[in-house]
């Protein structure tokens, strides 16, 4: 039996232990675990760091301002393979993560440092397995443990977004589970990665002001507006901050002219950011954002325009003036 076989059957025994783990009293599995690997992961982290001569440096806030009484949600952009890496070794507390590549983390060197903590699993292109993963997210920070998550869900590989589309899982928990909200931005330039976070979103404590009520005792159109609204705040402070490493890295080493760029850069910049993560797919990426109805509306256009085989009839429509 292939590797690529064994890891489909062992993410088909992870979904199974999802849902033992659902159905469980008392607290979830690995928070212990997790308190007692994190300063031994941090430190082995550390230790990378200087073997690969990597650095890290810092804008606003080296470590999180936090409340402690209350779970956190340290929501990261995501980039590169290193962020997650990187950003732990930033990190005061211990925190379960969110991932979706099991096959390819399945028996590597990722996959042991993912299970050195609690780590969901999510396979995207299984509803029913989403729908258990939040709300084993829910379980996990009702119990007092802090999540990390990537609210995009893939790489942002855009060639001019500064953000792609948050899916609303991230800001959902938060107010079910009165969690805080860190955003923290992460950029590299070469084997320079610099971190960017400021203060935190307390959308449960957002809603209640604005809003008279909590979240959970609003109508389920209600909740759907709130949970729009809080869900561009959150994308807007993460690309904030990502703006503000752009700008400060510009500051101090000037901007590049357009006519110094080599024309393969952008090929380039997408074969070594997919070269780091074996078994990597773009059809993946493109697959697994998540679209607002605008996008998919656009995109069922486009598909259909497509299909139209050209006659005399809609001859009109393949005018290179209309396009």
């Amino acid at each position: 039996m292939d590797k690529l076989k064994r890891a489909e059957l062992a993410q088909i025994k992870h979904k199974e232990y999802k849902i033992k783990i659902l159905k469980s009293q008392g607290t979830p599995p690995g928070i212990t675990k997790a308190k007692i690997y994190f300063p031994f992961t941090k430190l082995l982290l550390r230790l990378i760091n200087i073997v690969e001569r990597s650095s890290i440096e810092y804008l606003n806030e080296k470590k999180p301002f936090i409340p402690h009484n209350r779970p956190v949600i340290f929501a990261c952009t995501h980039k590169f393979k290193q962020d997650v890496e990187k950003i732990t070794i930033s990190l005061p507390k211990p925190s379960f993560i969110v991932a979706s590549d099991y096959k390819n983390s399945y028996h590597t060197i990722a996959g042991w440092y993912l299970n050195t903590r609690p780590t969901i699993f999510v396979d995207p292109y299984d509803k029913e397995d989403r729908k258990i993963t939040y709300q084993l997210m829910v379980k996990y920070l009702q119990s007092g443990h802090n999540l990390m998550i990537y609210p995009e869900a893939v790489w942002n590989l855009s060639e001019n977004r500064i953000m792609l589309n948050c899916f609303l899982g991230s800001v959902r928990a938060a107010l079910e589970t009165n969690a805080v909200i860190d955003c923290t931005a992460i950029e590299k330039y070469n084997r320079k990665f610099i971190i960017n976070r400021k203060g935190y979103l307390d959308f449960p404590k957002f809603v209640l002001k604005k809003y008279g009520q909590p979240f959970g005792e609003m109508h389920e159109e209600k909740q759907k507006k709130v949970l729009l609204e809080c869900n561009q705040v959150l994308r807007d402070t993460l690309a904030t901050r990502m703006m503000e490493i752009w700008i400060d890295y510009s500051e101090k080493n000037g901007i590049e002219k357009r006519a110094d760029i080599p024309n393969n850069y952008w090929s380039d910049f997408i074969n070594n950011q997919t070269s780091e993560w074996k078994g990597y797919k773009m059809s993946d990426n493109v697959d697994q954002q998540f679209y607002s109805k605008d996008e998919r509306e656009f995109f069922m256009v486009q598909e259909s325009f497509n299909s139209i085989i050209p006659s005399l009839k809609n001859a009109f429509l393949f005018n290179k003036r209309l396009k």
